[in-house]
């Protein structure tokens, strides 16, 4: 018999765990399939595909809950940080995908295991104990409805360790919150898509890990020396270093100056006082360190301490620029005492911030408009700009009490409930709510919105100076025309379309945009190298772009099993009304131009143009002709 081949960079063996019969097993795949899959969105999509049944719901025992950090995930470098969370999506009906930095995901590949699938429903609440190669389910009863802070120390008490990593979800996921996220530590977050629900659903309450890297990397030296290169990068950059000092938060100003400031539910481009969210009111009020993931220098990480009013304990991190404009800005808010706060109850209860400031906006301008009243909101007065409110109801979604319980489930909840009058005031695309990059100032965005098979996600693709730039960053990703910024033209479309390639890759190596994003630390030569040196495979660049490729297309077709199709890809109608204030004032998407575009993109991406679904075609061309069969 001939010598085992050796594997470099990964384990070759996936958790299976199914919790209504209590058992686990290990599933081992060949170096082919790991160099296909990858990890991360791809590697998830492929099990949730194989392993769900067409139609199931998304909240039931037979959906497949799977965290998959990559080939990647685990070398000491930057950006090497994250995971992904993949189930069929309770808030959209799709593909749910979301990532997740911190250290969780590099201590499960440390502890002999690239990527965990969850089965099944528990008969009563349970956490998953992962230690170096071995797996145990045990009773949770004692964590169910704590709060994140208290049920991670409880169960390292438990199990002895201080250092062990826990991911885990807080109240908002055990009451299905639609929106609910998982925490990869307690400042961390995958935060979209509602995984936490699905997570909450199997009455799975946490994954700890620990573990030691036993695997080694095809090329050790130069593993190294890309973590070397990031660290010395950071060293000499001056916007890394300025990004470090303020963080995401940096955005709030800078956004402001392109007129992208989402305000009061998406009606207006600017609000006053904004200053006051800003990251130099942060580092001058309540900032109190900075954080950072597996192995990074740059520490992007926020914490943020303060005393009464509004307490807010620093274990929980602090609030991102989506945060700050989406339950900020967006409420009509410029307190960031205040928005902090609002930050605190979603980290842990573990609920999307994006989205949660999404529903109390609907609800605000409802509100205002006569569309509900006192009656329906428990006596709150929801006026935009009203903080207190705004906590009382992020308590109440947690809970699911009064009001709170409808926005719980997201905008086709409210529109259910409050009247047909409400859909014009949704902002949102399959059900899930924009996030803070307002698509009438950035068009590209509100292409990617519509078609992005999980729903309207901001990082997704890159924004749109991708297609105005020629350069050899643009050039690198095969971007041969550029346009005005302001534009959606056909090559707008096609330069996001080859970004999405690229950003659908990350999530699929689970690297971090910050240090691998188009014009950061790490070019797409780096990438080529460091694959080589985790794994020894000499994967050209174009091998990688055809990996993210796959992602996608694997998800639409997900997605075309479970009945979606172009109908879906639709814009609200917010969008289609001009901003009022602010510098874009006046900016919206045009309709008619908007339907254009979009049957270009599924002609350049080879879909129908009727469903928008992937052809025959494309799918054997990405070797996901096995999709085809399991649609029966």
């Amino acid at each position: 018999m001939g010598e085992e081949k050796k594997l470099s960079g990964y384990n070759g063996k996936i958790l299976k765990v199914d919790l209504s019969r209590g058992e686990i097993g290990i599933e081992e795949q060949d170096p082919g399939f790991y160099r296909t899959y990858l990890g991360g969105g791809l590697l998830g999509s492929y099990y949730v595909f194989r392993e769900t049944k067409p139609g199931v719901d998304p909240l039931s025992e037979g959906n497949v809950l799977v965290f998959a950090p990559s080939i990647c995930t685990g070398a000491a470098v930057a950006g090497a940080s994250r995971f992904n969370v993949s189930a069929k999506s309770p808030l959209t009906g799709a593909i749910g995908d979301t990532q997740c930095g911190g250290d969780w995901g590099p201590k499960l590949k440390h502890a002999d295991f690239d990527a965990v699938v969850v089965a099944g429903r528990a008969a009563g609440p349970v956490y998953l104990w992962i230690d170096q190669g071995r797996a145990e389910i045990r009773d949770a009863g004692h964590l169910w409805g704590k709060y994140t802070g208290e049920a991670q120390k409880l169960i390292r008490e438990e199990l002895g360790d201080r250092k062990i990593e826990v991911a885990q979800i807080g109240p908002g996921g055990e009451n299905l919150v639609k929106f609910a996220c998982v925490t990869g530590g307690l400042s961390h977050f995958a935060g979209r898509t509602g995984m936490g629900a699905v997570m909450g659903s199997k009455n799975l309450k946490a994954i700890a890990v620990r573990g030691r890297r036993s695997y080694e990397f095809a090329d050790e030296e130069t593993v190294k020396a890309k973590g070397q290169k990031a660290a010395a990068i950071f060293k000499q950059a001056e916007g890394l270093q300025y990004f470090h000092k303020h963080g995401t938060a940096l955005g709030v100003m800078v956004n402001r100056d392109l007129g992208n400031i989402v305000t009061k539910n998406f009606q207006f481009g600017d609000l006053d006082r904004l200053e006051e969210l800003s990251s130099d009111k942060m580092i001058a009020t309540n900032l109190k360190g900075t954080d950072t993931c597996w192995a990074c220098p740059i520490r992007c990480k926020r914490v943020v301490e303060q005393g009464e009013p509004y307490p807010v304990e620093g274990q929980y991190g602090g609030p991102e620029f989506e945060t700050l404009i989406m339950l900020g800005s967006n409420l009509g808010l410029n307190d960031l005492a205040v928005v902090s706060k609002a930050s605190e109850i979603c980290n842990k209860n573990t609920m999307d911030t994006i989205s949660a400031g999404a529903m109390i906006a609907l609800a605000m301008e409802c509100f205002e408009k006569g569309l509900i009243s006192e009656k329906e909101t428990g006596g709150l007065a929801l006026h935009f700009g009203n903080g207190r409110a705004a906590l009382e109801l992020l308590e109440m979604m947690a809970r699911r009490q009064g009001i709170g319980d409808i926005l719980a489930d997201g905008p086709a909840r409210a529109m259910e409930e409050w009247g047909q009058e409400v859909a014009d005031l949704v902002v949102a695309v399959k059900n899930q709510p924009l996030p803070a990059h307002d698509p009438r100032v950035k068009q590209g965005q509100a292409l990617m919105y519509a078609v992005n098979p999980f729903g309207a996600d901001h990082m997704s693709s890159e924004h749109d100076w991708i297609a105005t730039r020629d350069d050899d960053v643009t050039r690198g990703l095969g971007i041969t025309e550029f346009t005005a910024y302001e534009s959606l033209d056909r090559i707008k479309v096609r330069g996001t379309m080859y970004s999405q390639f690229y950003y659908s890759l990350l999530d699929t190596l689970t690297l971090c945009a910050f240090p691998w994003g188009p014009g950061s630390i790490f070019n797409h030569r780096d990438l080529e190298e460091f694959i080589k040196g985790l794994t020894g495979w000499q994967m050209t660049f174009h091998e990688l772009m055809k990996a993210g490729e796959r992602r996608i297309n694997l998800m639409r077709a997900f997605n075309a099993r479970e009945g979606l199709d172009r109908r879906q890809d639709r814009l609200p109608v917010r969008l289609s009304e001009p901003i009022s204030g602010g510098v874009s004032e006046g900016k919206r998407v045009d309709p008619i131009e908007f339907e254009n575009r979009l049957s270009e993109y599924y002609g350049m991406m080879n879909w129908d143009s009727m469903t928008g679904n992937p052809t025959k075609g494309k799918l054997m061309e990405l070797g996901l002709g096995w999709t085809l069969e399991e649609k029966s």
